[in-house]
């Protein structure tokens, strides 16, 4: 009977060991063994250069060191539609083994959310990697304001004036905030880029604006302005007060369908059915890649912000814009475009930007790459292709940054 118990413990003992060897191999296939040899491949939801692409590659430099087996890492660009083309790719079309990881437009959630054409991705079922950084909005106000920070605009008695771009831009939006937040500010519409907004304030047109941190904030304190507070993070700037905490609760639905695609900022993922156990070890390396001292100080060179947002927060920003009511919704939707006819006065920067004239005054209108669809004799063209004297039919938004054309038709 002894004897019997003795074999029966060691036929145990044998399969638990056995079982054990078993995980052992599984774990260091699905870890360690799954991506020796491999190729990583990174989607760019835009075209060389920018933003995105300088990120995208930034950590393709560096995030493979970080995965068992150091795989090969390369990067596809994939524009086009804002940024839909690479999100739809990643979502049904990619493979779903961990081998591809996209970063996405960082407004990827609120295009889905409205509906917008050509969406048939579902970002709740991508397996969130993280955001390398956040954007933020700067509110700026001239040097003999009566306000030197958010405290003392809302104490104000007497009406400010902000330039913004039209209604449906971001300026326009982020700016209408401090009067969602109970600020004596009223918006004076109609300018065209950061540029002439803050003209407006140096000749005292207006008091204030508001613009994107990376484009304003050194741009209007080189010019005597003050940065009187941020919509959004910015790590090397703790003195400025937040928008966020003057907002009232009925409010607050609304600030964080606006603060959601800037918090964002640069978001990576990896496909839907990507093993856990891959997803993990992928997050795991996406948070060491990030304060890796060889990619931080590649980020310095390149002037990019490195802030690491982890994948819970990422999921949790988005969870509200897909929550987000339809009346929320509708006050961030685009604003009817503007349709002329009109003779190309001057094309610039190799046809980045083109001067018409518009609804009784000249336009500049900005030519995207991946976002304007230029045609000319009735074929699709290269936006260098445009010349000064061409007759043209120009679709644009005014309530775009920079008037940006959805379409420019020449003959």
């Amino acid at each position: 009977m002894q004897f019997k118990k003795l074999v029966g413990a060691a036929v145990v003992a044998g399969l638990v060991g056995q079982a054990a060897m078993m995980s052992q191999v599984a774990n260091a296939g699905s870890h360690g063994d799954f991506y020796k040899g491999k190729t990583i491949t990174i989607v760019v939801r835009s075209g060389p250069g920018g933003g995105y692409d300088t990120y995208g590659r930034l950590v393709a430099n560096h995030i493979g060191k970080h995965i068992p087996g150091n795989p090969n890492v390369i990067v596809q660009n994939m524009p086009g539609a804002g940024g839909i083309v690479a999100a739809n790719y990643l979502d049904s079309q990619a493979d779903q083994d961990g081998t591809v990881l996209a970063i996405f437009d960082r407004g990827a959630a609120f295009t889905q959310r409205v509906g917008k054409e050509g969406v048939a991705y579902d970002v709740t079922k991508w397996n969130l990697l993280g955001s390398a950084t956040g954007e933020a909005y700067a509110y700026v106000a001239a040097k003999d304001a009566p306000f030197n920070n958010l405290s003392e605009l809302k104490g104000l008695s007497e009406e400010q004036k902000f330039s913004a771009t039209g209604p449906g831009s971001d300026s326009y939006t982020y700016t209408e905030l401090l009067q969602n937040a109970g600020m004596p500010v009223k918006l004076i519409s109609g300018y065209v880029g950061t540029q002439e907004k803050l003209l407006a304030i140096i000749r005292g047109e207006v008091q204030g604006t508001a613009g994107s941190f990376g484009s304003i904030a050194e741009q209007a304190e080189s010019e005597g302005l003050k940065v009187v507070g941020l919509l959004g993070k910015v790590p090397s700037r703790p003195d400025l007060e937040q928008l966020a905490s003057f907002m009232p609760d009925n409010q607050k639905p609304t600030l964080a369908v606006a603060v959601a695609p800037l918090a964002a900022g640069r978001p990576f993922a990896t496909a839907p059915n990507v093993p856990a156990d891959r997803v993990k070890v992928l997050q795991d390396a996406f948070a060491k890649a990030l304060s890796d001292p060889e990619l931080l100080a590649e980020a310095e060179k390149a002037g990019r912000p490195i802030d690491f947002m982890p994948a819970d927060e990422l999921a949790a920003l988005y969870k509200d814009i897909l929550a987000a009511s339809d009346e929320v919704i509708a006050k961030f939707s685009e604003t009817p475009s503007t349709k002329v006819t009109a003779k190309l006065d001057e094309v610039g920067k190799k046809g980045k930007v083109i001067k018409f004239q518009g609804k009784g005054a000249q336009v500049a209108s900005a030519i995207s790459k991946s976002r304007t669809k230029v045609m000319i004799g009735g074929k699709e063209s290269k936006r260098s292709k445009l010349k000064a004297g061409m007759d043209c039919t120009i679709e644009y938004n005014p309530g775009h940054a920079e008037n940006e054309a959805s379409k420019v038709d020449c003959k």
